[in-house]
């Protein structure tokens, strides 16, 4: 061991480690000093009553006591003045110099090497974590003592972006890729051009390429029994069957009597014809038992001047759609069971979307676009065909969920990591963080159980053309 009286003014020391002390008194003032110098270098400054006071990088100068600390002697080499001492100690803190090899620390030390040396020194152990190689993996953690040490320390010596993010080791890649995006956010988007096959820009735009039965799976249905993720996938898809068997039991009252007269008129038409036809009818309300009686019969002859008085009669009308015309009858419920089930699924529709909007998505607009590609037909031969394909924007919701993969995954180093290569699509990227991250997946929300009135009744006026 080299005592203090062996040290001169001008003699670097490397703090190598604490003593054991037993003296609570000592052993906190060598705690105040020696803490942020433990794995650095330091130099003798000056020397006042046979005490030697070295460079700390926070406290200025500190008596060294040998009863302190183990430190070893470096020789003559000139590691330049004690201010530039303490700037390049409070750089060395950051690595934390006690997790680094200390030759590498002592070397990083040397102020009188070129700027461009010491930059080249770490340029050269860069180009051999670039390499790949198992060997020059094993010696820069000799150096470092872990590849997570020297890639923090890149970073914070500015020299990141020289590392090959695309070519680093899998096993390193989630830390080398957090680290590119504190460096810079947009790198994010350099991530999602490698490597998710199910985005795609156009413009300034991301597009998130997807089917309803993947937009269904991140529905959680576990806790809904009324229903499930393939009735789900048919409501995205527009291609849920609801199967109603009655959607109304009075199709004058909730179809014909809430249309236009314009649409009256056109289905008074079709009663017109239809009631020519079948030439007479029954008494069965007030006004027919009124007719027969003036025409002095029991039942009632349809002529063109009873049909008109027909016409004019409510009740009649009402009595004739809903138990006589049968025709009229049935185009009217099916025109109302269409515009219902539309409504209400549209209804439905547009509640899971707008879970999905801000989650998975940007934007409820679905893009369907088509696209030729060549296959193989059944005889082997290559053949263009169409496909389709359905697309939603989603830049800000992709940047969300790869900036947080990256967060809740820079810390993995080693063979067991997953990484983003591996997983290779947004959807399931967003699939990890919901199953081993801290997203959850959607709640269904509560469904209508009946359509808009008012939407039913406008979509019946809309239609109406289309049946008679």
């Amino acid at each position: 061991m080299i005592m203090e009286k062996e040290l001169k003014v001008g003699d670097v020391i490397y703090i190598e480690s604490f003593k054991e002390i037993s003296n609570e008194r000592n052993k906190y003032w060598c705690d105040v000093w020696f803490k942020k110098l433990i794995g650095l270098p330091t130099k003798v400054i000056t020397t006042n009553l046979d005490v030697d006071y070295v460079s700390h990088p926070t406290l200025d100068l500190v008596p060294l006591h040998d009863e302190c600390i183990n430190y070893r002697k470096l020789g003559s080499i000139n590691i330049g003045g004690h201010d530039r001492i303490k700037k390049k100690q409070k750089t060395l803190q950051s690595w934390n110099p006690s997790n680094v090899n200390p030759e590498l620390v002592i070397k990083s030390f040397k102020l009188n090497e070129s700027e461009d040396n010491k930059k080249n020194m770490w340029l050269d152990l860069i180009e051999q974590f670039n390499n790949g190689s198992s060997y020059d993996f094993e010696k820069i953690e000799r150096h470092f003592k872990s590849i997570s040490n020297f890639i923090k320390i890149i970073d914070k010596l500015g020299l990141i972006n020289h590392i090959e993010p695309f070519g680093v080791d899998s096993d390193y890649q989630n830390q080398v890729f957090y680290a590119f995006y504190q460096n810079d956010t947009s790198f994010v988007w350099k991530i999602v051009d490698k490597y998710l096959s199910d985005v795609t820009k156009i413009g300034d735009d991301y597009y998130y390429d997807t089917t309803a039965d993947d937009l269904a799976g991140f529905f959680d249905t576990s806790y809904r029994s009324e229903i499930s993720r393939n009735g789900i996938e048919s409501i995205l898809s527009g291609e849920y069957d609801m199967n109603f068997w009655d959607v109304t039991d009075d199709v004058y009252r909730d179809v014909y009597d809430e249309l236009t007269p314009e649409n009256k008129k056109l289905v008074n038409e079709r009663i017109v014809e239809e009631l020519k036809n079948i030439k007479t009818i029954d008494t069965h309300t007030e006004l027919l038992e009124e007719i027969a009686e003036e025409q002095g019969r029991e039942d009632v002859e349809l002529t063109d001047e009873v049909i008109s008085r027909i016409l004019q009669d409510d009740d009649t009308i009402e009595y004739l759609i809903n138990k006589e015309l049968g025709d009229v009858r049935s185009d009217l419920y099916n025109i109302y069971a269409s515009c219902y089930e539309g409504t209400l699924t549209d209804e439905w529709h547009d509640s899971l979307m707008s879970e999905l909007v801000g989650f998975v998505i940007d934007d409820d607009k679905r893009d369907e676009y088509s696209y030729k590609r060549e296959i193989l037909d059944k005889e082997g031969n290559r053949v263009n065909r169409t496909f389709y394909g359905t697309r939603y924007k989603a830049t800000n919701c992709i940047y969300d969920v790869v900036s947080e993969w990256l967060e809740e995954n820079k810390d993995c180093e080693g063979g067991y990591c997953d990484t983003i290569e591996y997983f290779g699509s947004y959807d399931r990227l967003l699939a990890d963080l919901i199953d081993d991250g801290t997203r959850k997946s959607l709640r269904v929300p509560r469904l209508d159980e009946y359509a808009d009135h008012r939407k039913v009744e406008s979509c019946v006026n809309g239609g109406i053309r289309d049946y008679f």
